[in-house]
């Protein structure tokens, strides 16, 4: 009965040990969580600042403040969800001093009963007389031993107390500081929500503002969807002249392999497994598609402020987005960097685009646009994270850069290739 009720113990024991330090991990993940957010909110308030102070009321200042909300939101979330934590902590935590309470109070108890229950086997208080006493020297030597084994005792008992008792204060200090972090991120929670009414406030401000500009705002848009269409169209061309030269070096290469064949006497039947592209785009493909959802983003900083595919705008009625990539928003000055490694395919400008680098990874394309200078010619091989321009202020005076990601001539979702903020 005893080894089934140890057993049982140690189970708890484990269970207890289990979910603290799965806990531990769950907050440890929210907090890089909240930390990640919080940087996230600081750079685009950072590019609200930017873009405030330099030009009059615009669409993009709503995007931004659209994104801010969506990131105070987010963050807010994650408090929420750390306060939970932290909650259900501080009771784990009451119920561990409770139990070690209990236990020193049981300790003590046991340690009393020694004491009383020694005081009595000897029959008087003093030891000496205790000893001295004694009918023959066995018993004496008994006595001895007894009197050893009691004084053991009752330090092993004294060990056990004092044991517990740092223990439990140890259990005190984590206690307190499980409810200095809970207060704290309340703290932090009722400055958000008032940041959040701000910025909501401010997001109102600016649509009232834009009010009665719809046509103006319409034809803006229109223009900047024809520079796009324009891009859409060279960008098509490009790859295509790309695809076309990479088959007819194949088709060079297969032809003069079957040809020295010929010349050896071999049987030149075609094979049917023979690929469309040579070893070394196979390979750079094969490599670049490994990356999906872990490239590093073409700009250090900076939040998505306009998606991939077709959309409703977001402050216009009636008006549709048709985008082949994705508008990155980042701050002043910002360097454009190559994704994965890569060649040049071509360097051209756009009106209303600005400069656009297009880098070609084997079979896949990523196209860099509304870039203000160029740093990398045609033909070009260029490394991860290599810095290939400057990306360019717009009219509203915003820095945003315009990013695409195709698979020979089908354009891809960049948002699912990158990695995550």
């Amino acid at each position: 009965m005893k080894k089934s009720n140890r057993h049982i113990a140690l189970f708890l024991a484990f269970v207890f040990l289990y979910l603290q330090l799965n806990g531990q991990s769950s907050r440890s993940e929210l907090e890089k969580q909240r930390k990640k957010t919080e940087e996230q909110i600081a750079i685009t308030k950072k590019i609200l600042k930017e873009t405030k102070s330099k030009k009059q009321k615009s669409l993009k200042e709503i995007t931004t403040l659209a994104r801010l909300i969506e990131s105070r939101e987010s963050l807010l979330q994650t408090i929420s969800a750390e306060i939970s934590l932290v909650s259900r902590d501080v009771e784990f935590k009451k119920d561990e001093i409770d139990s070690l309470n209990s236990q020193i109070d049981l300790e003590k108890k046991n340690y009393a009963k020694a004491i009383v229950q020694t005081y009595k086997s000897k029959k008087v208080y003093n030891n000496a007389l205790y000893l001295f006493t004694a009918k023959s020297f066995n018993q004496w030597i008994l006595r001895v031993k007894f009197g050893q084994y009691l004084s053991r005792a009752q330090e092993l008992f004294l060990e056990r107390i004092r044991i517990k008792k740092d223990m439990l204060d140890f259990k005190l200090k984590e206690l307190i500081g499980l409810k200095q972090s809970k207060e704290l991120l309340a703290t932090n929670k009722r400055k958000e929500v008032n940041e959040l009414e701000k910025d909501k406030k401010e997001k109102n401000r600016v649509v009232q503002a834009l009010t009665g500009k719809e046509a103006e705002l319409k034809a803006k848009l229109a223009k900047q969807q024809k520079a796009k269409d324009a891009l859409n169209a060279k960008i098509n061309a490009i790859i295509a002249q790309e695809l076309k030269k990479a088959r007819e070096a194949q088709a060079k290469k297969l032809a003069q392999k079957s040809k020295d064949k010929t010349k050896g006497g071999e049987n030149t039947k075609p094979d049917a497994n023979v690929p469309t592209v040579t070893p070394e785009v196979r390979e750079l493909s094969d490599n670049f598609a490994l990356n999906k959802g872990k490239l590093p983003w073409p700009v250090e900083k900076g939040f998505i402020s306009e998606r991939f595919g077709t959309h409703a705008h977001e402050k216009l009625d009636q008006v549709t987005i048709q985008n082949n990539g994705i508008d990155i928003q980042t701050t002043a000055g910002a360097g454009a960097r190559c994704v994965h490694k890569g060649n040049v395919t071509a360097v051209i400008y756009i009106p209303g685009m600005g400069n656009t680098v297009i880098i070609s990874h084997g079979e896949y394309f990523t196209v860099y646009s509304k870039l203000k200078s160029v740093s990398v010619s045609q033909g070009q091989n260029v490394t991860l994270k290599q810095v290939i321009g400057t990306v360019a202020e717009d009219e509203d005076g915003s820095t945003e850069i315009h990013f695409e990601l195709w698979y020979n001539q089908d354009k891809q979702n960049p948002e699912s290739w990158l990695a995550k903020k």
